[in-house]
C-alpha cells in the first residue's frame, strides 16, 4: 500500500485558508508527527467544522483516521478531498487512499474505480496502478469462488434425491424385517403352544 502522506503547509494549494483553520491543520500535523493520532484527528475535524470544504484537512483528516483504524471514517474524508481539491496531486492522492480503504472493507468494485479515478489525475503512479491491478484479481477470485459455491450448491440438491430414496428403502426395510421378527414370534409362539398340547399332563385326582 502506498505511503499516506500528510500535506503540510499550503504549499500545493492556491486558495487561501482562514487563520482559524490553518492553526488547527499545523496543530494537527505536529501531533500526528508524534504518533498522537487521535488528537490530530480533533484538530482536523476542528479544520473541517470550520470549512467542510477544505481538501487539505479533509485529507489529513483522512490519514489520522486511518491511524487510528477508523476506516469507513478515514474513506469518507477521503472521498472530501477529492471531491474539493482543486490540484490534480491531491486528487489523486486523495482518490488512491480512498481507494486503499475501500479495499480494506472488501469493497473491491468501488475500490477499482476509485483507483482509476486516481490514475486520470496521475497516470504516471504506478502504485495505483498497481493495487488496480490486484483489486481486479481479488475481484476475479471472488467471483469465481462465488461460481464454485453456487455450482457445489446445486449439485449437492441433485445428490439429495436419491439420498432420500436410499432413507426410504431403509425405512422399508426394517419395516420388512420387523413384520418378519412378528411373524417368526407367532411361530415360534404357536409351536410352543403345539408342544405343550402333545404333552401328557398329571392331574390330581
Amino acid at each position: 500500500m502506498k505511503k499516506l502522506l500528510i500535506a503540510s503547509g499550503c504549499l500545493i494549494y492556491q486558495v487561501s485558508f482562514s487563520q482559524g483553520e490553518k492553526q488547527s491543520i499545523v496543530k494537527g500535523n505536529e501531533l500526528y508527527k508524534k504518533q498522537e493520532f487521535s488528537k490530530a484527528v480533533d484538530q482536523y475535524k476542528k479544520a473541517t467544522e470550520k470549512n467542510e470544504k477544505n481538501p487539505q484537512a479533509q485529507y489529513n483528516l483522512g490519514n489520522a483516521l486511518y491511524r487510528t483504524k477508523k476506516t469507513e471514517e478515514a474513506e469518507k474524508a477521503f472521498h472530501a478531498a477529492e471531491d474539493f481539491a482543486t490540484e490534480k496531486p491531491l486528487k489523486s492522492m486523495a482518490g488512491y487512499n480512498k481507494g486503499v480503504m475501500l479495499s480494506k472493507q472488501k469493497k473491491l468494485e468501488e475500490s477499482i474505480i476509485a483507483y482509476k479515478q486516481s490514475l486520470r489525475n496521475n497516470s504516471e503512479d504506478e502504485q495505483a496502478r498497481e493495487n488496480l491491478q490486484l483489486a481486479l484479481n481479488e475481484l476475479k477470485k471472488e467471483k469465481n469462488k462465488n461460481q464454485s459455491q453456487d455450482k457445489n450448491k446445486s449439485d449437492n440438491q441433485q445428490d439429495k434425491q436419491p439420498q432420500n430414496n436410499s432413507k426410504l428403502n431403509k425405512k422399508q426395510v426394517e419395516q420388512m424385517l420387523n413384520a418378519l421378527r412378528q411373524e417368526e414370534k407367532k411361530l415360534q409362539q404357536n409351536q410352543q403352544k403345539n408342544k405343550s398340547g402333545g404333552r401328557m399332563i398329571a392331574k390330581d385326582w
